[in-house]
């Protein structure tokens, strides 16, 4: 009898030591796994600035984020942490995403599920979908296009010249869009509410007063949408186009960034239209005519000397918002090549696309670090859908009721579809 039991026991431990065998083997291989696609996804998509890389290890004990060159350690998640995170992650506020890695990290998993921390839900249709739009620039009157350096007057011949203010064709699309998306159920929201009117809900010219006072400074500061030298470059008495790009243009696209992710969006629409690089002036027409979108990515290591910075790369890095952002993206950029017939761009169609960008598994769409790209969390597409100053579309764009802005909408709206799909 005693040697029975003692065969028994054997054989039990026999079976739990394979048991633990196995399953070292299971979970050894899934790090494996996991290390090999975060290593492909750091080259694919944040390789172009080099020294990104001295920000960031990736190995076989997890992934850890260090503080700059120096290599002092900052963060480290091990892979069952990682996997803990990276639904969740792009739901979680910056505040809490600190408190979750600094003050209760040894109970990460514990957290999680305590403070019932969401994924982003699977969605399937329009109906409750939330979709933020933002129509690129600001527009409004001529003398504001001129401000912000995006207006064009072209010449088709010696008498007739066509005049063009990107931001006004954004917001037209923008409501096209709504139009669509609303009637289907969705919950839009814009980050601007007229042609010539800011993120920050008011015009260029008025918020060059409003920012004398001290106390809207102030508020401005607190908020994070104005940086340290944005506010030294305020006391320099700057020409308006200077303010607007050197000040106001940061400021505008902080509130932007802030007003969506405060919406905590679905899906992102940002929506501008393209020029001919080449085209200098934009004083006379092109036969250049490209669709192509960006995505986030392609950060640089000027954006990770903060600790904001680092901790949005490890968001970009581990949630899956721009693997979903290329996907979106890839069906719009289609949608849009479709319907318009005009071809997606290649990395030589322009040199920022082989200087400033990484291409991405879909034709057409780049990795590009952005502002807004960088700051908006979730799915997102960055449409630049023609170029206005082509001999062809500029006359097109102008047009009462233009039935070419009509396509651009319709195609934005049918690769949302086809993405849900």
């Amino acid at each position: 009898m005693h040697f029975e039991r003692k065969k028994y026991q054997n054989t039990k431990i026999r079976k739990s030591f394979v048991c633990l065998f196995f399953l070292c083997f299971y979970y050894c291989g899934i790090a494996q796994n996991q290390q090999e696609y975060y290593t492909k996804k750091l080259e694919t998509y944040f390789s172009k600035d080099h020294k990104v890389k001295e920000f960031v290890s990736i190995n076989s004990a997890g992934i850890s984020i260090y503080s700059g060159p120096s290599r002092i350690l900052e963060i480290h998640l091990s892979w069952s942490e990682v996997n803990l995170l990276s639904p969740v992650i792009s739901n979680i506020s910056e505040p809490e995403l600190k408190k979750l890695l600094f003050h209760k990290k040894d109970s990460l998993q514990y957290y999680i599920a305590k403070d019932s921390v969401k994924k982003r839900r699977v969605i399937t249709s329009l109906k409750g979908l939330k979709i933020a739009i933002d129509p690129g620039h600001i527009g409004g009157a001529y003398h504001m296009g001129e401000t912000e350096s995006r207006c064009m007057t072209l010449a088709l011949d010696s008498t007739n010249k066509i005049q063009l203010v990107e931001g006004n064709l954004t917001f037209f699309t923008a409501l096209l869009l709504k139009h669509q998306l609303d009637s289907l159920g969705a919950q839009t929201m814009f980050t601007r509410t007229d042609t010539g009117i800011s993120a920050l809900d008011m015009t260029f010219f008025e918020w060059k007063k409003k920012i004398k006072s001290r106390t809207y400074l102030d508020s401005l500061i607190n908020n994070g949408l104005i940086s340290e030298k944005g506010v030294q470059l305020l006391n320099m008495h700057l020409p308006d186009k200077v303010l607007f790009s050197k000040v106001f243009g940061s400021v505008d696209m902080a509130a932007r960034a802030s007003k969506i992710n405060a919406f905590k969006p679905d899906v992102t629409v940002i929506i501008h239209y393209n020029v001919n690089e080449r085209n200098l002036g934009w004083k006379h027409t092109t036969d250049k005519d490209y669709v192509m979108a960006f995505v986030p990515g392609c950060i640089t290591s000027e954006n990770l000397k903060t600790l904001s910075g680092r901790l949005n790369f490890l968001r970009l890095l581990l949630s899956p918002d721009i693997e979903n952002s290329v996907k979106l993206s890839s069906a719009v950029a289609k949608k849009i090549s479709s319907k318009l017939n005009v071809p997606l761009a290649q990395r030589a169609d322009a040199t920022y696309l082989s200087q400033h960008c990484l291409s991405t598994p879909a034709t057409g769409v780049y990795s590009r670090d952005l502002e807004l790209t960088r700051l908006i969390k979730g799915p997102l597409v960055y449409g630049e859908p023609l170029y206005q100053d082509n001999s062809s579309e500029c006359i097109l764009l102008t047009q009462l009721s233009s039935e070419r802005i009509k396509l651009v909408a319709e195609a934005y709206y049918e690769g949302i579809l086809e993405y849900l799909r």
